[in-house]
């Protein structure tokens, strides 16, 4: 389609499926490689397999070091991040006055 983020490099997390994934095919078809970023790798290998110039990643967001696992790699490949769509997140069947302390965690982690 465009070129507007040619030769960028995207990492997005939560990008297996939903928004994410819409994002990361959106900026592919803008020129970036996209760097899809996820907890499931086999999902996330499922979803990079869709896009092209895409690349898939097993990544936790709440773990400090599966992030840098994931920023190394990166780093070591593309020399360089330029985009990060910070898009990983969950939600609870509850509402926030019916969580327990451990559900509030989970999503503000």
């Amino acid at each position: 389609m465009g070129d507007r983020l040619k030769e960028k490099v995207a990492i997005i997390t939560g990008a297996a499926k939903g928004i994410g994934f819409a994002t990361a095919q959106r900026f592919a078809e803008e020129g970036a490689i996209v760097i899809l970023a996820d907890m499931n790798l086999e999902s996330v290998k499922g979803a990079a397999a869709q896009i092209p110039n895409a690349q898939a990643y097993a990544m936790n967001v709440t773990d400090r070091a599966s992030i840098q696992v994931v920023v190394d790699q990166v780093m070591q490949k593309h020399g360089r991040i330029d985009i990060l769509i910070n898009n990983a997140g969950i939600t609870q069947d509850a509402r926030l006055v019916k969580m327990t302390e451990a559900q509030f965690d989970a999503v503000i982690d």
